[in-house]
């Protein structure tokens, strides 16, 4: 409880040495295109393959035309690429303490919370 509001049972650092999609990994979640809003869930998801196949880290909006990095891409619920984490499992809320804010800001700098189901 000193680290996640409601408590956790383990916390770790993902560190997997390469870029990767922190994200809701069992769907639901929806994506926007940061120009137009167009709903791009599908083309991302398409995109986010291919560029873990070694394309490119984009797609085209069918709405606007524009070329948009898939970082740039509004996710709901929130994602991030990175390549490493904190991690919070078997976390019983969604917010960390006040405490764990000031600390990992302390040590890490401005960070970013992403929420997600197995």
């Amino acid at each position: 409880s000193r680290w996640i509001v409601g408590g956790c049972t383990r916390v770790w650092f993902d560190s997997p040495k390469r870029l990767i999609l922190y994200a809701n990994q069992s769907g639901g979640f929806r994506a926007t295109c940061p120009q137009c809003d167009v709903n791009l869930a599908r083309p991302f998801g398409k995109a986010h393959m291919n560029w873990k196949r070694g394309g490119p880290r984009s797609l085209s909006c069918a709405g606007c035309g524009e070329t948009v990095s898939l970082e740039d891409v509004r996710l709901n619920p929130h994602g991030a690429f990175s390549s490493w984490a904190i991690v919070f499992s078997g976390a019983e809320g969604t917010e960390l303490t006040e405490e764990a804010t000031e600390v990992i800001r302390a040590v890490v700098g401005d960070f970013q919370v992403v929420l997600r189901r197995p």
